[in-house]
């Protein structure tokens, strides 16, 4: 029985079988939303009923969205991106569930998509561990699951169908480049002190981009890590370690590597508050500020030269997730790990290019029109 229920909802089975498992669950969230309204309905008591039709999904393809929250500019703009792309003219029913930054949240959202019976999850996790039972529980399921952005460190190499992301340790490993690249041109050879402002610890990108620094600094005898401070990815978190250090450290401070720009971007706020200036002039007192993610606001602090470099983090995954599910759907097999394609700018003069992991890496100069053609 069990290996007939796993060949029933193998999704790599034919297009047929999946239409009729679509269909059930179809009709049984029809009905569980009719008792739902019927139970409303009876408790209204003599309230008159609101003139609000009822949405119900149809044939359109379920998916269950585990949301990690809204706590930067680049998680908004990739809720954005995935609320525009999976929409009800496209064919989706989209249920988002947001877990506010919480892992624990993550794991009963993803057991609650299993409930409801969704086509598809998609996964963006808080922390690395934690997912082998419930990655287990929705393929035994049938239900597909894409991770993508973090990653998941699992024991079974098949608990979910695909991964798509960044490369996060070649970010780091990209901005450390433009980093020795730039004292290089200065001509600087004197002791570095750096600030590492990081990320929410245990994640992908906090990983991926603390290794890069931390090699970094092992492979420059000149290069010190005067503090190491987790930021959690937030502006705010961002100012108060800054402030921190700054009281503790003052103008001992000559780089921050802010794991993203929100993070930066508090650091900026505190620069400027304790009466210092960031900038690349560090033989004269500056700040000089690594970034990444590449939105926006902090290009135009990249332009203004706030920050020094910042290396993309590409966020738009919407089209990329929808592409990967119609893949699905037609039946084809899902390369298992992909990368996104990213960049690097700078306001910096004459640093076009940076080698990082055995490959020359181009640094796109920031120009007005350049953040005006952004679409983060």
């Amino acid at each position: 029985m069990n290996s007939f229920m796993s060949f029933l909802f193998d999704t790599r089975g034919c297009t047929g079988l999946r239409l009729a498992v679509r269909i059930l669950r179809s009709r049984l969230r029809l009905f569980l939303l009719l008792i739902i309204a019927v139970f409303a309905a009876a408790l209204s008591g003599c309230r008159e009923p609101k003139e609000e039709p009822v949405s119900v999904p149809g044939n359109n393809i379920t998916v269950g969205y585990v949301k990690i929250g809204s706590e930067s500019d680049w998680r908004i703009a990739c809720n954005r991106s995935l609320d525009e792309a999976f929409s009800a003219d496209n064919g989706y029913y989209l249920l988002v569930n947001d877990a506010q930054q919480k892992p624990e949240k993550q794991v009963k959202a993803m057991r609650e998509f299993i409930s409801l019976g969704v086509d598809y999850i998609l996964l963006d996790p808080i922390m690395e561990s934690g997912w082998d039972a419930s990655l287990s529980e929705a393929r035994e399921a049938g239900i597909p699951v894409i991770v993508f952005d973090r990653e998941v460190d699992v024991k079974e190499p098949g608990a979910y169908t695909a991964w798509i992301g960044s490369d996060f340790r070649l970010e780091g490993d990209r901005a450390c480049a433009w980093l020795s690249a730039f004292l290089e041109k200065q001509k600087y050879d004197q002791p570095l002190n750096i600030l590492h402002l990081q990320g929410t610890i245990g994640s992908s990108a906090q990983i991926g981009r603390t290794a890069a620094l931390m090699d970094a600094i092992d492979d420059h005898p000149d290069w010190n890590l005067i503090d190491q401070q987790p930021g959690e990815f937030t502006t705010a978190k961002g100012k108060e370690i800054m402030a921190q250090m700054l009281d503790k450290y003052g103008s001992r401070i000559q780089v921050v590597y802010c794991e993203n720009d929100n993070m930066a971007y508090g650091a900026i706020e505190a620069i400027h508050e304790a009466g210092m200036t960031p900038g690349t002039d560090i033989k004269n007192g500056e700040i000089l500020i690594l970034s990444f993610d590449a939105a926006r606001s902090a290009m135009e602090r990249t332009l203004r030269g706030e920050i020094a470099v910042d290396t993309e983090c590409m966020p738009l995954y919407g089209p990329r997730l929808v592409q990967m599910i119609d893949q699905l759907e037609k039946g084809e097999t899902l390369q298992f790990r992909n990368y996104v394609p990213e960049e690097q700018f700078s306001a910096v003069d004459g640093l076009t290019s940076v080698e990082a992991a055995g490959e020359e890496y181009p640094v796109t100069l920031v120009t007005k029109e350049l953040i005006g053609g952004r679409e983060y």
